[in-house]
């Protein structure tokens, strides 16, 4: 990996659509992640995480590519439990990139919900921390910004004769 940036910051990919959450020390990234991962398995969909504290950045072709850095992919961290393991990926595009901030906007102005992360704008979903809104709340809102992305490329195979 060249030209690489590591963030505080946690990864994770649900239903093929990976997405960077950030926030101080303390605010809530892992046990968020946490369950937007169990709430996805009992949904049916594919969750997976990336790693937890710390991600690599790369930026290739134009896009965002998250990496688990090696010490530490699939690990997260459960306070009152310690450190556990779940299902990872060493790698995948971001398509969304979550802020836990410390206050509700009731309603988000548009420029708000962009960011932009080693140069590259992405898609952003500001998530007010627990001491303003609970889980469930906090969960909403990612779901919602899942769906308002735009559908994932596929790529076609050619069959031949």
């Amino acid at each position: 990996m060249s030209d690489s940036a590591n963030i505080h910051s946690t990864g994770l990919v649900i239903d093929g659509r990976g997405i960077l959450l950030r926030g101080p020390s303390g605010a809530g990234k892992s046990l968020l992640t946490l369950e937007l991962l169990n709430a996805a398995a009992l949904r049916g969909q594919k969750a997976v995480l990336v790693a937890d504290d710390r991600i690599d950045l790369t930026v290739e072709n134009g896009a965002l590519i998250m990496h688990a850095p090696p010490s530490i992919g699939g690990l997260i961290e459960l306070r009152g439990r310690g450190i556990i393991k779940r299902p990872h990926v060493e790698s995948a595009p971001v398509h969304l990139v979550v802020d836990i901030v410390n206050k509700l906007i009731r309603l988000v102005e548009e420029d708000a919900l962009v960011t932009e992360v080693e140069g590259v704008t992405l898609p952003r979903c500001p998530i007010p921390n627990r001491s303003v809104i609970d889980s469930a709340h906090q969960q909403l809102l990612v779901h919602e910004a899942i769906s308002a992305l735009p559908p994932l490329k596929t790529r076609r195979v050619k069959k031949t004769a």
